[in-house]
C-alpha cells in the first residue's frame, strides 16, 4: 500500500516520513520542487505544478502501479485536486464539493444556501453588465474580491456608479469576452467579522479533524448572524495531526452529509 502526499513546494515533505512512521506503507511525494527527500520511497516532481494536471496524472499514473491508501494534501493549492483523487481512486476521506466550499466562494453560498443556512450576499462577476445589475439589486457601497483563495482580498471598492465606470476602465475585467473573470461581487460589510473554527454547519460541511476550517460570520439587517466565508484553515490544527488524519493513522475523516 502506498500514501501518496501531494507538497508544492516541499514544505510539509521533510517531516511527513517521521510524522507517517510506523504506518508500514510506502510513500509517494509528487512535488513541483526538485531535490532530496529523504525518507519518501518514490519522488515524482512535475513542472508547473499550480497551473496543469500533472500532478493528478502522476498519483492515478501510481494508482495503476500500487495499491493507494491515502492522498495527503496540506496546502490550500491541493485541497480540490486531491478531494477530487480519493473520489476517482474510491478512496475515504474530504470529497470534491467539501473541498470546494472551502476554496471557492461561489461554491460555498451555493452550499449554504440549498442547506438553508443564512449567507452574506455575493454573486459571481462574468461580465460588466453583472456589476450593474448587482448594484441596481443591492445599491452602493460594493466591493469585489476573487472567488478563490485563501483570503480573498478587496481588490476594487465601488462607492457609487462612477467609482463602478471607473474600475472597469482601469482593467478590472478582462476585455476579451471569451475571458471568464474568477471574481465575486458582494455589499461591503459593516461591523466586525467573528471568525470561529469548525463551527457546525449542517448539510454543508462536518467537522473533519484531517480538514479543519474556519467559518466567518457578519450581523445581517436583522440582528442575525450571516455566513460571510468559509475558509480551509490548517493553522488551527499540528500539521502532524492532519497527515495523520489523512493517512488514516489518526481520527478519520468524515463525508459531507
Amino acid at each position: 500500500m502506498t500514501l501518496v502526499v501531494l507538497d508544492p513546494d516541499g514544505r510539509y515533505a521533510a517531516d511527513c516520513p517521521g510524522w507517517l512512521a510506523g504506518a508500514g506503507r510506502r510513500l509517494h511525494l509528487v512535488t513541483g520542487r526538485a531535490g532530496v527527500h529523504p525518507g519518501f520511497t518514490r519522488v515524482t516532481v512535475v513542472e508547473r505544478y499550480d497551473r496543469s494536471t500533472t500532478a493528478e496524472l502522476a498519483v492515478l499514473d501510481a494508482a495503476t502501479r500500487t495499491p493507494v491508501r491515502a492522498v495527503i494534501a496540506l496546502a490550500p493549492v491541493d485541497q480540490v485536486r486531491a478531494a477530487g483523487l480519493r473520489e476517482r481512486l474510491g478512496l475515504p476521506g474530504q470529497s470534491r464539493e467539501a473541498a470546494l466550499a472551502l476554496a471557492d466562494s461561489v461554491a460555498a453560498h451555493a452550499l449554504l444556501t440549498r442547506a438553508g443556512i443564512a449567507a452574506f450576499p455575493r454573486a459571481e462577476v462574468r461580465r460588466v453588465a453583472d456589476l450593474y445589475w448587482w448594484a441596481h439589486r443591492w445599491g452602493y457601497p460594493l466591493v469585489i474580491r476573487p472567488r478563490r483563495g485563501a483570503r480573498r482580498p478587496v481588490i476594487a471598492r465601488l462607492a457609487d456608479e462612477a467609482a463602478l465606470r471607473a474600475a472597469v476602465a482601469s482593467g478590472l475585467l478582462p476585455a476579451d469576452p471569451a475571458v471568464v473573470p474568477s471574481l465575486t461581487v458582494e455589499p461591503t460589510v459593516t461591523g466586525g467579522v467573528r471568525r470561529d473554527a469548525d463551527l457546525p454547519l449542517a448539510g454543508v460541511l462536518p467537522a473533519d479533524p484531517g480538514h479543519p476550517y474556519a467559518v466567518e460570520t457578519v450581523r445581517g439587517p436583522d440582528g442575525g448572524r450571516l455566513v460571510h466565508a468559509v475558509r480551509y484553515a490548517p493553522e488551527t490544527r499540528p500539521a502532524r495531526e492532519l497527515v495523520r488524519a489523512q493517512a488514516g493513522t489518526g481520527p478519520q475523516s468524515s463525508e459531507v452529509v
